[in-house]
């Protein structure tokens, strides 16, 4: 079973081979969507880019969809640009498929 390790959180957890990040974060209350995206986002469908992560290894989790590609050209104040970061994803685009480090965006600082 992989590991997901939720940095700025401090708090890992495992989970099932193939299992979709989004739903991880949320059903361990890993705050992935910032202000009023809590309420108004697309609720997984990857069409608002709210829930940008950054993901390491790459190699961790399904490559990006053609989706996410379009999604994450959109620009999001607080956010790298995936051109300047190959790592940044969408927690719904994503499946586990082994262990991984999150950089959520809008969890806690590490102090």
């Amino acid at each position: 079973m992989p590991t997901v390790r939720f940095v700025r959180e401090n708090k890992e957890v495992q989970v099932e081979v193939g299992d979709n990040l989004r739903y991880v974060a949320l059903e361990n209350d890993i705050p992935i969507y910032c202000g009023l995206w809590k309420f108004g986002n697309c609720h997984g469908n990857g069409l608002c880019s709210t829930d940008r992560v950054e993901i390491r290894p790459a190699s961790a989790v399904t490559p990006r969809t053609g989706v996410e590609r379009l999604s994450l050209l959109q620009p999001m104040p607080g956010v790298p640009s995936y051109r300047k970061n190959p790592n940044l994803r969408l927690c719904c685009q994503v499946s586990i498929l082994d262990d991984c480090e999150v950089i959520t965006f809008c969890g806690k600082k590490q102090s």
